[in-house]
């Protein structure tokens, strides 16, 4: 199972940050890198605590669907976005510049880590209360979902 909070992994997925540019695109040239490091930050910032987080689900999607996620079927490769999706997927605070923006993603890549050993993180706002191991993977495959559609691989092949 992939876990954010084993070291190698961890270890792996920051070095895969380090290779993100802003003015890279995704492979489907929906979203650039400066906006990907934005979703990042807003996520973390929901999760930490540190930013108001709308609940978007229900009761299935707190149930059935977290255990389908994280038990049973592979991490989606894409999710359909609409223009209204893709402006919630940049997020709620607005960019600054780019590198102010990367290092804050660094920040709270930390604080989450510190959060999840206080097990003080808020609920996530489509799947519920998270246990440390689902955090820990819910935070690897995200990671590795958005970095993967931007060609950044863990076994750093550069982007095309």
């Amino acid at each position: 199972m992939t876990d954010y909070f084993k070291t190698q992994e961890r270890n792996i997925l920051f070095r895969r940050i380090e290779h993100i540019e802003a003015s890279m695109t995704s492979l489907d040239r929906r979203v650039t890198g400066h906006q990907l490091i934005c979703h990042l930050n807003n996520n973390l910032r929901e999760v930490c605590g540190l930013q108001a987080s709308h609940e978007r689900s229900g009761f299935l999607q707190r149930t059935i669907l977290k255990w389908l996620v994280f038990h049973v079927f592979p991490w989606p490769e894409r999710t359909p976005r609409s223009p209204a999706a893709l402006a919630e997927f940049i997020g709620a605070k607005s960019p600054t510049t780019f590198d102010a923006d990367h290092a804050e993603l660094v920040e709270l890549l930390k604080t989450f880590e510190a959060r999840w050993q206080e097990d003080a993180l808020m609920p996530h706002p489509v799947f519920g209360h998270l246990s440390k191991s689902e955090w820990g993977q819910y935070m690897f495959l995200h990671l590795d979902y958005h970095l993967t559609a931007f060609g950044i691989h863990g076994d750093f092949r550069a982007p095309k």
